[in-house]
């Protein structure tokens, strides 16, 4: 019942106003068919109503984090952080401007997790990039010229584009500063020749180890019959008579990129080579021949000179994928680990094998792992059992590690393809079934669990996510033993009403101990590592009524405490969860503040929330220590106002801490300058990023060196003036004033401080007062 309530909530909550049936879109679409939806509604310049409801619908669908927000939470999610609403481009800019490379089949338009999947952690595929932006001529005027490249070039390597203008913090990650930017991979080396068709084939084929083997009557058998690898493949023949009826040589070399591991390329000189042509019975033309079977009866004329026409050709000449053996399906499905890597494409019957012939290059491509297919109308209750047979053709990979995993997704592209396969066979995440399920959490091993549903957008990244998140935990990291499972809660519904599950994607890390720890939403992998040490190595502290008498009523005069509390099911409370844990880990370095963050879960412990007048959740609340320069209240909320992310709340925290740094205006000049003891200040601006990052370590210092220097800070947007007239002209500027000699008033200069760390700065303080530091030393 709570998961059918859960469902007429959110079908309600999509249904009023659901930004993918605007776009008319689904929702597992990518960035590119949500563009081209957004430009063909967009056409319409006189439809201004309709054109403000698809151009917001289209913002928050394009950006990462906004659809990740609408999709677990509707449009409500959005208020407090969406600020697209008033800055939406003109009709004319979609028009002219928009989406340059999303009706090129040839060219990838990639975004951020595509790139890293298909680019970075795929180091074996070669491509080259066209990083650009939308508000760029000169990448307009280039366009053309891309387009006609990456047609001629196309399977030969890949060729991609990046819209700098929407993810501008991938271009800065690959050093792009300028547009547009041609980076070749994965060497990431920047093209810098003409901006031409034949100039930029030419640095390709300069770059491609591509091999062109030139045949003649000594050495003809021994490559094809003897030689590894060269004897396993088949063979494409280049008969050249005279140099019109030949291939060009660039052509040959693009061929045998294409044909890499697939095919030998050959070409046979039959000017000079007269009696091998005469053998084989060609002297001009390309021919494909076997492995192994080079002679006269075997050869089948191609008829064309044109690489990516060959090419179709030859596949169309290869084997289909082999059929699964009978018993091996029940045998991978086990509980036993596969004796090798083995994709198979589950199809819903035979003929559907060929409705993908490029996949014939699969076993070639991913050598090292066994690719085969299986017959659902043969294998009718295996598949059934196991599978969603609504939405075959799929690919599941059973791997050496134990279990298996499905695509999901399920992207028919070859190479995407490809990459889910090689990401699957080396990740230890597989799915589970009731029974694995219950093994896995009372195993006494370290589970995290992802109870998800398959048609949920949010579900299907995070998996991604969970597929590679080994690859970023250390081998002596007390991570290293995770092991991670996906239970898909569309097939078992009872099992996730039982453990709680009231929205997708929800993450449920078991821990040897038998604790839970529960996430909710799509994370990257960085935020999942930060969570599972969380867990293991908890910043907050969960506080029931008796801890929060002891310990936060009843603390002690030098500790501060901040108290998140909160009700599992309130999505603004899930968002602020990892925010308010990577704060706690961070103001846990400052042991001298004595600072404690905490946690009450107000859906437990309901009593102990009214008692404390909580009417809203989250309600984040700080205790302060006693002590400091400025009258205190019992207890801060955090302002409305604000983020709730980790710095704001640090900032906030520090703003609120017993401080020994005094806030001064005009009467900087005779407070310091006109002062005979020694003096610190920081002039700052409260915008100022580095400021802010700088506040915590100065409010440190006060701290380290009370007692021998006197610490201040003058905010210059509140009091421009004295700035002015102190000649700052960055922020922050630190500045130190040694005290007047003869009754004489300082010079605003002062020392400089060029440093803003704690312990140079105290350092800097010691060589320039010696004498404070004689009798011990509080560093």
């Amino acid at each position: 019942m709570r998961l059918l309530a859960l469902y007429l909530l959110v079908h309600s909550v999509f249904t009023e106003s659901d930004y993918y049936n605007i776009l008319g879109v689904d929702k597992d679409a990518d960035d590119r068919t949500i563009r081209r939806a957004f430009k063909k509604l967009a056409d319409n310049p006189d439809a201004h109503a309709e054109f403000l409801k698809i151009n917001r619908a289209y913002e928050v669908l394009k950006d990462e984090e906004l659809r990740k927000k609408y999709d677990q939470y509707g449009e409500k999610g959005l208020e407090d952080g969406f600020d697209g609403g008033n800055t939406y481009q003109s009709w004319q800019f979609y028009n002219d401007n928009f989406g340059i490379y999303d009706e090129d089949t040839e060219i990838v338009t990639l975004n951020r997790a595509d790139f890293q999947r298909l680019v970075t952690d795929s180091p074996q595929d070669i491509w080259f990039i066209n990083f650009y932006s939308t508000y760029c001529s000169h990448c307009h005027q280039l366009a053309p010229t891309w387009r006609k490249f990456a047609r001629e070039i196309e399977g030969t390597i890949r060729i991609g584009a990046v819209n700098c203008a929407e993810d501008v913090h991938l271009c800065q990650s690959q050093r792009v500063n300028a547009y547009p930017s041609l980076v070749f991979y994965p060497t990431g080396e920047f093209y810098q020749g003409h901006r031409e068709v034949e100039y930029l084939t030419d640095f390709v084929m300069q770059r491609l180890q591509s091999e062109v083997l030139h045949l003649d009557r000594g050495n003809i058998d021994s490559l094809s019959k003897e030689f590894e690898p060269y004897n396993k493949r088949a063979w494409v023949i280049d008969f050249c008579d005279e140099m019109e009826a030949c291939m060009s040589s660039i052509n040959r070399r693009k061929l045998a990129a294409m044909l890499d591991k697939l095919a030998n390329v050959g070409t046979i000189d039959c000017i000079s080579r007269k009696k091998l042509c005469t053998r084989l019975g060609h002297f001009e033309g390309t021919y494909y021949y076997p492995a192994g079977q080079i002679d006269e009866e075997s050869g089948r004329a191609l008829e064309s000179l044109d690489p990516q026409e060959i090419v179709t050709k030859v596949v169309s000449f290869l084997p289909n994928l082999e059929a699964v053996e009978d018993n091996e399906l029940e045998q991978l499905f086990g509980p036993e680990e596969a004796q090798q890597p083995t994709a198979v494409w589950f199809v819903p019957n035979g003929k559907a094998v060929e409705s993908r012939p490029e996949y014939k290059k699969l076993p070639t491509m991913i050598d090292d792992i066994r690719i085969v297919y299986a017959d659902c109308a043969e294998f009718t209750e295996i598949c059934a059992q196991h599978l969603d047979v609504s939405k075959l053709p799929q690919f599941v990979v059973f791997k050496t590690s134990g279990g298996y995993e499905i695509d999901y997704v399920n992207k028919p592209g070859l190479y995407d393809v490809v990459a889910f396969i090689r990401e699957a066979a080396v990740s230890p995440l597989h799915v589970l079934d009731d029974v694995a399920y219950n093994s896995a959490i009372n195993s006494g091993e370290l589970w995290i669990v992802d109870y998800f549903a398959p048609w949920c957008p949010p579900c299907l990244k995070l998996i991604g996510e969970y597929r590679r998140l080994h690859a970023h935990i250390a081998e002596d990291s007390n991570m290293a033993s995770l092991k991670v499972g996906t239970i898909d809660c569309q097939k078992y519904a009872q099992i996730c009403s039982h453990n709680g599950v009231q929205s997708y994607p929800t993450s449920i890390l078991h821990t040897p101990e038998g604790k839970t720890h529960r996430i909710v939403g799509y994370h990257h992998q960085h935020q999942i590592i930060e969570f599972v040490d969380n867990a293991l190595n908890p910043s907050v502290q969960e506080l029931n009524e008796i801890d929060f008498e002891t310990y936060v009523l009843n603390k002690r005069d030098d500790e501060t405490w901040i108290v998140d509390f909160f009700a599992p099911w309130c999505g603004p409370c899930q968002q602020l969860a990892p925010e308010y844990q990577r704060a706690a880990r961070s103001l846990k370095s400052h042991k001298e503040d004595k600072i404690i963050m905490a946690s009450v879960d107000c859906q437990a412990h309901p009593q102990l929330c009214q008692s404390q007048k909580v009417n809203s959740y989250p309600t984040i609340r700080l205790y302060p220590a006693k002590g400091g320069k400025q009258k205190r209240s019992n207890s801060y909320d955090y302002p409305n106002h604000m983020w709730r992310n980790s710095d704001s709340i640090q900032r906030w925290v520090f703003g609120l801490l017993p401080s020994n740094v005094v806030t001064l205006g005009n009467d900087f000049w005779t407070t310091v300058l006109d002062s005979d003891t020694p003096w610190m200040v920081d002039f700052f601006a409260p915008w100022c990023g580095h400021c802010i990052q700088f506040a915590p370590t100065y409010e440190r210092l006060a701290k380290i060196l009370d007692g021998k220097v006197q610490f201040a800070k003058v905010d210059c947007d509140q009091w421009p003036g004295v700035c002015q007239g102190a000649q700052i002209r960055a922020y922050p500027t630190v500045r130190l004033y040694k005290g007047r000699k003869n009754y004489q008033r300082q010079d605003v200069w002062g020392l400089a401080i060029q440093a803003q760390n704690a312990e140079v700065i105290v350092e800097i303080v010691q060589q320039q007062f010696p004498e404070l530091f004689v009798e011990h030393d509080e560093l």
